[in-house]
């Protein structure tokens, strides 16, 4: 099902597969990938509770839970909704507790106000043991010029040392060091051979994607401490993701319980957690 809220500048249609936005409009402009060349059919999906390529084991026992999660292949129920918000509520069922052994409410709300969309997280844990989990966000962001004319501008001072990925997703241990400062330009074969850029531990809790004429779009986010850039096939996209936690090392122990992993929450029983990005978006300069 699909449910739009709108500001008048900014129109969002999310649908309750994944709780998930299919489309942004700002000013009649869609700003949301569509998938045009067949690269990749996401647009902005919800990752939970996982991130990346990480073994779920509980208990010792490996749960067959794929890349970032099942969240995004569930159905959510919308629980509340007016002109220009929507909160969408996934509940523990047969299917998620096949994969994931916990009792819990996952929320996720959105709200536009003029040019923003607010994206807000909540998770209550419901079972009696502590519930570890991650959780990211992987909105995309389309361009209308070439990839290597953008940048990224951060709020704080980074070192940008990428994290080394193998062929399977698993972080090698290796990094790469791209530069210092407070901005980031994007050349074209940033992301060769399928490369996602991935950034632990950035200090920055905000980004703008430039194109050298003006902003295209903001992204601030709370709740989250790694910033990850991916794109599909040179595509006219660009997906910035932050993630409170990141996928295994290639050297991970295969009985390694999530609950000892970096970045995981372990929740204790009956708390929640929340996090929350907010995406604003500029009429694209050209």
């Amino acid at each position: 099902m699909k449910i739009e809220i709108t500001s008048g500048e900014l129109a969002v249609v999310l649908d309750t597969l994944g709780a998930e936005p299919v489309s942004v409009r700002y000013r009649g402009v869609e700003r949301l990938w569509q998938n045009e060349n067949g690269a990749w059919s996401g647009h902005a999906p919800v990752l939970f509770p996982v991130c990346g390529e990480c073994a779920a084991v509980f208990g010792g026992k490996r749960s067959p839970m794929k890349r970032h999660g099942f969240a995004r292949r569930c159905v959510f129920t919308p629980v509340a909704q007016g002109a220009d918000f929507a909160k969408f509520r996934l509940t523990a069922n047969e299917e998620t507790r096949a994969l994931y052994p916990f009792e819990f409410e996952l929320e996720v709300g959105y709200t536009v106000r003029k040019n923003e969309l607010e994206i807000a997280y909540g998770v209550r844990n419901l079972s009696p043991l502590p519930m570890p989990f991650a959780w990211g966000g992987h909105i995309s962001h389309a361009l209308f010029s070439p990839l290597g004319e953008h940048v990224l501008r951060f709020s704080e001072e980074e070192e940008f040392r990428a994290l080394l990925h193998d062929e399977n997703g698993h972080l090698t241990g290796e990094t790469s060091d791209m530069g210092r400062g407070k901005e980031l330009p994007l050349p074209e074969d940033v992301f060769s051979g399928n490369r996602t850029v991935i950034f632990g531990g950035v200090k920055s809790r905000r980004v703008v994607l430039h194109n050298g004429r003006g902003p295209v779009a903001q992204l601030s986010f709370e709740g989250f401490g790694n910033l990850l850039l991916w794109r599909p096939l040179s595509s006219p996209m660009i997906c910035v993701e932050p993630w409170s936690a990141l996928a295994d090392r290639a050297d991970t122990p295969a009985d390694k319980d999530l609950s000892e992993k970096a970045g995981i929450c372990d929740l204790p029983p009956g708390e929640e957690a929340h996090a929350k990005q907010t995406v604003a978006y500029f009429e694209v300069l050209s």
